[in-house]
């Protein structure tokens, strides 16, 4: 018996209508995705003209995204200007994610990272109520006789991590925390030492906290510009390299500056 083949039903609902099947995405969230983060790098509102050029694609395309987007308030329109720039919606969503960030957990990552790469023990020191104070430590390969440990108070005067705590605090607060530590006739040499760590953005002690081993200390801003913490290097001074532009003060750096990007810090604004 002859049988008619069923002709396949046509979904004409098109692509966003589908639920994307597990490995894949819905390639138009991703255009307008990366519309909205070529919006967010120009840290103004822009031209229509100029999204177009730094998202590569034509001025009709870009413009039926930010249509959808303004629709989603995650685009809003200066109807003078005919600018771009966020809409409230993407404010409040920046605004949720930056409640949510915890420096110990984003920061946390990091130690054990510095640690591999490095080879030497590494710490990460929040402000507690007594001072900077360690939260997480992952010790190196070489054994370190030394008092640091999770929960310790680290000194503000003579370890790194505490001058980096002194360099970018408020003032008034550094004051309170120094004054029991530092002699007054050590105060002027020690706000010189101070002026160079926010220079350089790294602090260094060689024994002087602890002999025989050596430290260096970068600062963690929250998008505030505030510190939110700080990551130490601790080694034995005979193989620690304490250079302002050695292979450990580098590695230290680059890290430092991911895990203030992943808090929201903005360097340039």
């Amino acid at each position: 018996m002859k049988m008619n083949k069923e002709t396949p039903k046509t979904d004409r609902s098109g692509p966003e209508s589908e639920e994307p099947k597990k490995g894949f995405g819905v390639q138009s969230v991703e255009v307008g995705m990366h519309l909205l983060k070529v919006l967010m790098e120009f840290g103004r509102p822009a031209m229509l003209k100029e999204l177009a050029e730094a998202a590569d694609m034509s001025a009709q395309k870009a413009h039926r995204y930010l249509v959808s987007l303004q629709r989603s308030g995650m685009v809003e329109q200066d109807v003078a200007g005919g600018r771009y720039g966020l809409g409230e919606f993407a404010l409040n969503v920046g605004l949720t994610a930056l409640s949510q960030l915890n420096i110990v957990r984003i920061a946390g990552d990091a130690v054990a990272e510095l640690r591999n790469r490095t080879d030497q023990s590494c710490l990460l020191a929040v402000w507690g109520s007594h001072g900077p104070t360690i939260v997480r430590m992952s010790e190196g390969s070489r054994p370190l006789v030394t008092t640091a440990r999770v929960g310790v108070v680290l000194s503000m005067v003579n370890s790194a991590t505490g001058r980096v705590f002194a360099a970018f605090l408020p003032k008034d607060t550094a004051d309170e925390f120094l004054a029991p530590e530092l002699p007054l006739e050590d105060r002027e040499s020690y706000n010189a030492l101070l002026a160079d760590v926010r220079i350089r953005g790294i602090s260094r002690t060689e024994g002087e906290e602890q002999a025989t081993i050596n430290a260096l200390a970068a600062p963690l801003f929250d998008h505030f510009g505030n510190i939110a913490g700080a990551l130490t290097l601790l080694g034995q001074e005979k193989h620690f390299n304490v250079d302002w532009d050695g292979p450990l003060t580098r590695e230290l750096l680059a890290v430092s500056k991911s895990v203030s990007n992943r808090l929201g810090y903005n360097e340039n604004g």
